[in-house]
C-alpha cells in the first residue's frame, strides 16, 4: 500500500463522532443545531484540515418516540501532490434514542459519510452507545471504509465531570482497529485519547482540550497534513 494510500485511510478515521454533546439536544425539541468553529478539525486524532481550523455546522430532527434524523458538515483538506482531494465532509445520519431509566440511556445510528469531489471514498457505518452517569461507551463499524471492501472497528469512552458549575471536565479514550488500518507494512492499531474542559458562556459553547495518539515511527505525522501528534484543540459553538 502507497504512503498516500495509507495517510488518506489514516486520515478518513477522522470522520463524525456523535457523542451525549449533540445526543442531548435531541430530548428537548424537535429541531435543534449548531455551528462551531475549531482550530484543527481532529477524529479519531487525526487531522482532517491539515492542522488548519474548520468551520463546521449540523442541524438534527427528532421525533417524541426517540427516532432522529441529521446531518453534520465541515471543511477538510486532503489535497497531495498529484491528489486534488475533497474540500468538504458532508454526514447523514438517522437513528434511534431511547431511555432505560433516569440515570441511563442508548442509541443506535446510521451513518453515511459523503466527499464530494471524490465519491469513491463514501461509505456506511453504523454505531451503538450507551450513556450512564457522566460515562459514554461507543462502538462504530464499517465494512467498507473509505470505499475499500475492507472493515473498521471503533471502541471509545468518555466521561464528562461538573466539578464546578457550568464547568465540565471531558476525558475521552479511543480504541481503532480493523484490516482498513492493519496494512502489514508496520501501521496497525491505535489508540486516541484527550483531556480538557468545556464551559458555555452567553449562549456560546467553549472547549479546550489536548489531544494526542499512540501512532509513532514512519506513521507518526507531526505537522501540517494528517497530523496525529498532539495538540492544543479549542472550539468555540452556538447551538439554536
Amino acid at each position: 500500500m502507497s504512503n498516500t494510500l495509507k495517510r488518506t485511510r489514516i486520515a478518513l478515521l477522522s470522520g463524525l463522532t456523535l457523542s451525549a454533546t449533540l445526543l442531548a439536544p435531541l430530548a428537548m425539541a424537535e429541531v435543534s443545531g449548531a455551528v462551531t468553529v475549531t482550530n484543527d478539525y481532529r477524529f479519531r486524532g487525526v487531522s482532517q484540515t491539515a492542522a488548519d481550523p474548520a468551520l463546521q455546522a449540523n442541524i438534527d430532527w427528532n421525533h417524541e418516540s426517540g427516532f432522529f434524523v441529521g446531518a453534520w458538515g465541515s471543511n477538510v483538506d486532503f489535497d497531495e501532490p498529484g491528489y486534488n482531494g475533497p474540500d468538504v465532509e458532508i454526514d447523514l445520519y438517522a437513528g434511534y434514542y431511547g431511555e432505560i431509566n433516569d440515570d441511563t440511556s442508548y442509541d443506535l445510528t446510521l451513518y453515511r459519510y459523503n466527499y464530494p469531489g471524490d465519491s469513491e471514498l463514501d461509505y456506511l457505518e453504523v454505531s451503538a452507545g450507551i450513556d450512564f452517569n457522566g460515562f459514554r461507551a461507543a462502538y462504530w463499524f464499517t465494512n467498507d471504509y473509505g470505499g475499500s471492501d475492507q472493515d473498521l472497528h471503533y471502541t471509545e469512552i468518555n466521561y464528562g465531570w461538573e466539578f464546578v458549575e457550568n464547568w465540565s471536565l471531558d476525558l475521552h479514550y479511543g480504541y481503532n482497529f480493523g484490516d482498513a488500518i492493519d496494512d502489514g507494512e508496520g501501521f496497525d492499531s491505535y489508540s486516541d485519547y484527550s483531556i480538557g474542559v468545556s464551559t458555555e458562556v452567553a449562549g456560546f459553547g467553549m472547549s479546550i482540550a489536548y489531544l494526542d495518539t499512540d501512532i509513532d515511527g514512519a506513521n507518526e505525522v507531526s505537522s501540517d497534513l494528517y497530523k496525529n501528534t498532539g495538540t492544543l484543540l479549542a472550539s468555540v459553538s452556538y447551538s439554536f
